[in-house]
């Protein structure tokens, strides 16, 4: 609450600057500021802590969800890693939204992790490939996986 408080204090600040400047230097201000400094009231400052609180929210909500994202990735796979951030998150996010939060060496690293289980389960790198790119998963290197983005993903 203080930086709520805070910030509806130096909208305030701002607004007596200004109304002060506009009365010692006439000239300086145009119609339109002026104008909006004459109609500026209690409202206004409600609106804007209200557009503030929700900027402030969001941002809060995704620096939740990154932190989600990067400890889940780190030991996770990418589906599971994104049905668990749907489930808590109720937000729809795509694999290109899940690299943008956890960052791409990490999204590389949890593609490596699946291809290297898939190759123990004798899956081919053109059959992970098909698999990848039926699914939807971004490739790292092209526009498409394909055996030679898997075999150099296994090195």
């Amino acid at each position: 609450m203080a930086e709520e408080s805070k910030f509806i204090e130096t909208a305030r600040e701002a607004l007596e600057q200004l109304k002060q400047l506009t009365r010692d230097f006439p000239q300086l201000s145009t119609k339109h500021v002026t104008l909006a400094i004459e109609t500026w009231n209690e409202e206004m400052f409600q609106k804007g802590e209200l557009v503030w609180l929700e900027k402030e929210r969001k941002r809060l909500e995704r620096s939740a969800l990154e932190s989600r994202a990067t400890d889940l990735i780190e030991e996770g796979q990418v589906d599971d890693v994104l049905e668990k951030l749907i489930e808590e998150f109720n937000q729809e996010i795509d694999f290109y939204g899940l690299m943008d939060l956890c960052g791409r060496e990490k999204y590389v690293a949890a593609m490596r992790r699946e291809a290297i289980e898939l190759k123990m389960n004798s899956i081919s790198p053109e059959q992970t490939a098909d698999l990848w790119n039926r699914a939807g998963k971004p490739s790292v290197g092209g526009s498409r996986w394909n055996a030679l983005a898997i075999t150099a993903l296994l090195r």
